[in-house]
């Protein structure tokens, strides 16, 4: 699924929900930073409770390790347990990172907030516009909007430590 051709600095990583592949992202990020690149933006953590069942997800500030719990917990099938007043929180953790111009940033992820132009829309193409390294986690499903969004522009990677790796090196070319 890599497509290389295009010279953007930025990429959609494509995992399929459910499958853990998101770990990818996390783990390319902890090496980047072990290397001594700057990397701002925002990863997801899954909470689990003493006998690891699923209660939600934390957005984590790559740049301090500081966690902001995005999701509550629900006690009915038809509520949303998105904490969106939380979200709206670490918008200001993405407007920093661009503000701060690291070497990447990344964001975790393309969900239904910004399939619809919520949530972390703006910052996301505020980056794109920025020129800084962006790289975006978007579920499968949601492909054919993030690439509507972009105009087709950008790279798609496999959600890959592989794939991601050989993105930024093509970067650094």
């Amino acid at each position: 699924m890599t497509s290389d051709s295009n010279p953007a600095a930025f990429a959609a990583v494509v995992y399929s929900p459910g499958s853990g592949g998101r770990k990818a992202l996390q783990r390319f990020v902890e090496r980047l930073k072990a290397r001594d690149v700057s990397v701002g933006g925002l990863l997801q953590e899954v909470v689990v409770d003493s006998e690891g069942v699923v209660t939600g997800f934390c957005a984590v500030d790559v740049s301090t390790g500081r966690r902001f719990p995005i999701t509550r917990p629900v006690t009915r099938d038809d509520e949303c347990g998105l904490d969106v007043s939380a979200l709206v929180e670490t918008t200001g953790i993405v407007r920093n990172a661009i503000a701060e111009r690291p070497d990447l940033i990344v964001v975790e992820k393309f969900g239904d907030q910004e399939q619809n132009g919520k949530g972390l829309s703006d910052e996301i193409l505020q980056t794109i516009a920025t020129g800084i390294p962006l790289l975006v986690a978007v579920p499968e499903a949601a492909l054919p909007i993030w690439q509507e969004r972009t105009g087709e522009l950008g790279s798609v990677l496999d959600c890959s430590e592989e794939a991601l790796e050989q993105w930024w090196h093509g970067l650094a070319r």
